[in-house]
C-alpha cells in the first residue's frame, strides 16, 4: 500500500510528543497528558487498516522530523529502528489489527514495546475500531533484548495464563475482548505502561495510568 508520508499539525499532542522524545521525564505520570489526539490521520489510519489483507498487521513508523510528526511510507512498523532515522527522532510505530487477530495488544506487541533496545516510547494500534496508545511511562522497566531475540513469544504462556484467569474459554464469547485487554493490561501494570484509548476520530483518553515510583 503506498502511502503518503503525512505531518502533524502544531498542537498539545505535538508538543508533549517533543518533549518525551528529549527528555523521559515528561512520561513520568506526573507528566502525562490527559489525552492524545491523532484524529487529523484518522483517514490514514483507516485506510491502512481496511487495506490490511487477514492476517496481516499493517503499519509503519512514527518519527518526529524538523518539529512535526511524519509517518515515512516505506518503512515497516516491524523493523527495528535507531533512535534517530534520516535527521528525525524515531518514536514508535501504528500498526493494524484486522478483524481476525487480537482485539488489543497482543503478547508480541508487548514485547516488541518492551524490550530494551527499543528507542520509541509509544505504540499506536487499530484494532477494529478503537485506537489504542501505549506509552512506556518507566524508561527503567524493560526485557531484554536477547531474550526476545532468543524468544520472540517470551510472554506468550504468561499472556495465556491470564486469559485463562479471567475465564476466556473462546474467541466467540462475547467477553473475549474484554477478557483479552485485560490480560494485556497486566503487563502494563508490571512495566508501568500508560494506555490511551477511544475512537480513531476523537481525542484518546488516558485509562490506565503508571503507579509505582522511578
Amino acid at each position: 500500500m503506498n502511502l503518503p508520508s503525512l505531518r502533524l499539525a502544531h498542537s498539545p499532542t505535538l508538543d508533549w510528543l517533543s518533549r518525551a522524545a528529549a527528555n523521559p521525564v515528561a512520561r513520568h505520570p506526573k507528566h502525562l497528558p490527559e489525552t492524545l489526539d491523532f484524529s487529523e490521520h484518522a483517514d490514514l489510519f483507516l485506510r491502512t487498516f481496511h487495506a490490511a489483507p487477514p492476517g496481516t498487521e499493517l503499519g509503519f513508523p512514527l518519527v518526529l522530523e524538523e518539529g512535526v510528526l511524519t509517518f515515512p511510507p516505506e518503512l515497516s512498523a516491524q523493523a527495528r529502528y535507531q533512535a534517530y532515522h534520516r535527521g528525525g527522532r524515531f518514536l514508535g510505530t501504528f500498526h493494524v489489527h484486522p478483524a481476525d487477530r487480537a482485539p488489543f495488544f497482543d503478547p508480541q506487541d508487548l514485547t516488541a514495546a518492551l524490550r530494551s533496545d527499543n528507542a520509541g516510547f509509544i505504540d499506536l494500534l487499530l484494532a477494529r475500531d478503537r485506537l489504542l496508545a501505549l506509552v512506556r511511562a518507566n524508561p527503567y522497566l524493560y526485557i531484554s533484548a536477547h531474550h526476545v531475540t532468543r524468544n520472540p513469544l517470551l510472554l506468550l504462556e504468561g499472556h495465556m495464563e491470564q486469559l485463562r484467569r479471567q475465564g476466556a474459554r473462546s474467541v466467540d464469547d462475547p467477553q473475549y475482548a474484554e477478557h483479552y485487554r485485560q490480560a494485556g493490561l497486566y503487563y502494563f501494570r508490571r512495566f508501568q505502561v500508560a494506555l490511551y484509548e477511544g475512537d480513531p476520530q476523537g481525542p484518546l483518553r488516558r485509562t490506565v495510568t503508571p503507579e509505582g515510583s522511578w
